[in-house]
């Protein structure tokens, strides 16, 4: 009774067909073996195009189709508006699916350009600041990795000198209420946690945290040189909003320390709201970069991505402080571990709003075997990236109004088929500060 109302409604004996997906399948390989390749509005168009042919036939014949209208390819979106949950939605994550397992090479670059970054002073930094340890106010280290250095109740002058002399102590932690970092006030005993792991001090009114400043940088008069000027090759995949491939972001040596750091820390990935959840499947821990410790890994990567979203990315007012969110470092170790297609922002073309997230960057350590692939759902890009590559894209598709983008931006982490993918992921935010958060606004 039910598929005989659905044919009289026109929409045919859906039931079938949408189960076992057999129609589209088929559909998928012969555009496939028409265009070599699952890539762009070609292969959206071709789709699309051959579906509304079957079901023109289909609905002549009284047989079974998946039901469909017309598209717009820019983004992929059905013609008469844009609305997520319906059968377009189901189309574009089964496209999604059968893209993610054809090994095709992914998207070639319109174009290739360079850019260039000198790197900051570090030795001027260290000239200024002194001392063995960074102060940190509104800022502890979490529970865990403690160290046990005798009696803890102490003056913060003789914590940094018991720290200092432990070479396994990377910073220590308290909590006073009004306390400033002033020498009168560095004599006033306190109950301290040493911690043999600093890189996560996390936001708490009230809290104070000295960490060890970085090791291995010689600022003598005899050492002194001037910054390096690295040079990086870009690949735009798209010029608006737009999508830079950048080849060896990260050095060898950048990438094994971060590795090393996050993976012993490692848990479920949750999404927007704390939760878990089958659309993210992975495992992941934040990194926090210090912009106190210009030797600190994480923060000289961090500077250099704020300077390529500024330079290359056009987004000439974002800065870096505190007040952006940590880096994301996402590892992909079982069979089937993916990100379901997303967007990281607002994409349905609203206007910006001032401290929400503007851009993303994933940088990639260790890529896989098979799958893993970065697809951008309703484009159709496709990143298959190499080792050390970062993959920089925006959300602004007009500078001079601040649009934002209407669906572009919207991508999926591939499932894994073989191999691991470890990666970290930035999101930038325009008008966060130190004081107004990123946690004070939506995405």
């Amino acid at each position: 009774m039910l598929a005989l109302l659905g044919s009289l409604l026109g929409f045919g004996r859906l039931e079938g067909r949408l189960e076992s997906g057999q129609n589209l399948t088929s559909t998928f390989d012969e555009c496939r073996l028409r265009l070599g390749n699952t890539l762009g509005e070609p292969w959206m168009r071709c789709v699309v195009d051959s579906l509304l042919e079957v079901q023109a036939t289909a609905k002549a014949r009284g047989e079974e189709y998946f039901p469909i209208e017309a598209h717009t390819f820019d983004p992929l979106a059905p013609l008469h508006g844009h609305s997520y949950g319906t059968r377009s939605d189901d189309l574009k994550n089964k496209m999604r699916d059968y893209s993610c397992d054809v090994a095709d090479g992914g998207s070639q670059p319109l174009r290739t350009t360079a850019w260039q970054y000198e790197e900051p002073d570090v030795c001027a930094s260290a000239a200024t600041e002194g001392g063995a340890f960074v102060y940190k106010a509104d800022r502890f280290l979490p529970a865990g990795n403690d160290l046990d250095l005798g009696d803890s109740h102490m003056s913060v002058h003789e914590a940094q000198e018991r720290c200092e002399a432990d070479v396994r102590c990377q910073g220590f932690t308290f909590s006073a209420a009004g306390w400033s970092h002033s020498a009168s006030r560095m004599e006033e005993r306190q109950w301290i946690s040493f911690k043999s792991k600093s890189e996560d001090a996390t936001r708490g009114d009230g809290w104070h945290t000295f960490k060890r400043r970085g090791e291995g940088i010689d600022c003598s008069a005899r050492a002194l040189r001037q910054p390096r000027i690295l040079n990086f090759t870009v690949h735009v995949l798209r010029e608006t909003p737009p999508v830079y491939l950048v080849d060896d972001f990260y050095s060898e040596a950048e990438c094994s320390y971060m590795l090393n750091y996050t993976l012993p820390l490692m848990g479920p990935s949750v999404v927007v709201g704390g939760g878990t959840s089958t659309w993210r499947q992975s495992y992941s821990v934040n990194m926090y970069p210090d912009y106190d410790d210009e030797t600190n890994v994480v923060t000289q990567a961090a500077r250099r991505k704020f300077a390529f979203a500024r330079t290359m990315g056009g987004y000439t007012d974002l800065q870096e402080n505190e007040g952006q969110e940590p880096v994301n470092a996402v590892y992909y170790k079982d069979f089937g571990d993916h990100y379901g297609a997303h967007c990281d922002g607002e994409c349905s073309g609203g206007r910006y709003l001032e401290g929400h997230r503007i851009a993303t960057s994933v940088t990639y350590c260790q890529v896989a075997e098979e799958g893993g692939y970065t697809l951008f759902t309703r484009s159709g890009l496709k990143v298959v990236p190499k080792p050390r590559q970062m993959l920089f894209f925006g959300y602004i598709e007009d500078l001079a109004s601040m649009a934002m983008d209407r669906g572009h931006t919207e991508h999926s982490g591939c499932p894994l088929r073989k191999g691991r993918k470890w990666i970290t992921t930035m999101w930038y935010r325009q008008g966060v500060t130190k004081e107004k958060d990123w946690s004070r606004f939506t995405v």
